[in-house]
């Protein structure tokens, strides 16, 4: 008879499931030591988005003793025969938990596609499975397996994993979160491309966190900019020292809650210029340490100008309908002559500029005008 270790013994599990976010394989540590813990052959992660026709994302702890080609196959039937899962269908709401001998009779489970073509060939007789989910949409099983030479799932198990399923379903929250994250910096990274905007991303301690394409190809192509020690680095001494104290005033600025913008124009090599604006990141909390994104730093030299409003809207995060007013107001119009031209009051256009001056740091639409103008005659 299987004995299971005391429930308060799992501190190992639930720091593992808080690590397993951030691990390159999801809770790979985390299924390896469950599988050891629950003295069992195999311990998996199947994950869905709340969206019909995505692949799920299957985690093994440890994984099979397969061949890349071999698990692709089995991906490809598990597909196809997903529908059969006994276990899976019978988990419909979070905190389902079951075995595989309470869903499903011997006689019916040996009738069963799924277990003759999945579960059969690769030794799989015992499961014991758990919903869970998470608000952003992620939901999933985490699931137990055993072949036909150990014992099925007990009650004593069921409970470990009821004890470990908050933890699991906060980390899943994070890891949601961090998905999500990860993807809209994406979108902004992609949109920096396709403008030809060189950005880089700085830490609290100034160091290049990310680049995007366009950056790594100026680098590549102009000898005036290079990275080194994982820092920006400008090959004119004079230039440079510029350059790193604007990256010190952004971060001073960032630490202590307020705006930092400000631009430098380089000489390049083939008789090009660089622009270079440099410009804290918000954060939601005063309390954010050093390995956070802290300030980005902008770089033309591609040699491709791109219309005012849209280097605008890029730079200081600003909405169409707000970088459409900014280029009116950094043009010379007043805020009447803007509201008439965009067809809007004049209230509505004045509510427009507060917002444009909160997100660009400044208390004056003057001070707005020229620090656009400056900038753009940087990057422009």
């Amino acid at each position: 008879m299987r004995s299971v270790e005391p429930l308060a013994e799992v501190d190992e599990l639930v720091t593992l499931i808080y690590q397993g976010p951030l691990e390159s394989q999801p809770w790979q540590g985390f299924l390896e030591a469950l599988s050891r813990r629950m003295r069992c052959t195999s311990a998996a992660i199947t994950l869905r988005v709340s969206r019909q026709g995505t692949p799920p994302l299957i985690i093994w702890g440890p994984p099979p003793a397969i061949a890349e080609k071999e698990a692709r196959l089995v991906n490809q039937i598990h597909a196809e025969l997903g529908d059969h899962d006994p276990l899976a269908n019978a988990l419909s709401k979070p905190g389902d938990i079951f075995t595989l001998s309470e869903v499903i009779s011997d006689e019916e489970l040996q009738n069963n596609r799924f277990f003759r073509e999945i579960m059969q060939p690769y030794g799989i007789a015992y499961e014991l499975g758990m919903y869970i989910s998470e608000p952003g949409g992620w939901g999933g099983n985490v699931g137990l397996t055993n072949g036909p030479d150990a014992e099925d799932f007990t009650e004593a198990d069921k409970q470990v994993l009821i004890a470990l399923r908050p933890h699991l379903e906060q980390s899943l929250a994070l890891f949601s979160r961090i998905r999500r994250d990860e993807t809209e910096l994406q979108v902004m990274i992609d949109t920096l491309d396709r403008l030809t905007i060189c950005t880089f991303i700085l830490d609290g301690s100034g160091r290049i966190l990310r680049t995007n394409s366009a950056g790594r190809q100026l680098m590549k192509s102009n000898k005036a900019i290079r990275a080194a020690d994982e820092r920006l680095v400008l090959a004119n001494k004079a230039s440079n020292a510029q350059l790193q104290n604007l990256i010190g005033k952004a971060i001073e600025t960032r630490r202590a809650g307020g705006h930092f913008t400000e631009a430098l124009r380089v000489e390049g090599d083939l008789d090009r210029h660089l622009g270079v604006l440099v410009r804290t990141i918000e954060t939601p909390t005063p309390h954010a340490n050093d390995a956070a994104p802290a300030a980005v730093i902008y770089v033309s030299g591609l040699g491709n100008t791109q219309p005012l409003e849209r280097l605008v809207s890029q730079i200081f995060d600003l909405t169409p309908s707000e970088a459409h007013l900014a280029a009116l107001l950094a043009t010379g119009l007043s805020l009447a002559e803007a509201a008439e031209k965009l067809e809007l009051t004049e209230n509505t256009v004045r509510s427009y500029c507060k917002t444009i001056l909160s997100k660009t740091g400044v208390s004056r639409q003057a001070d707005l005008v020229r620090l656009i103008l400056r900038s753009v005659a940087v990057l422009g």
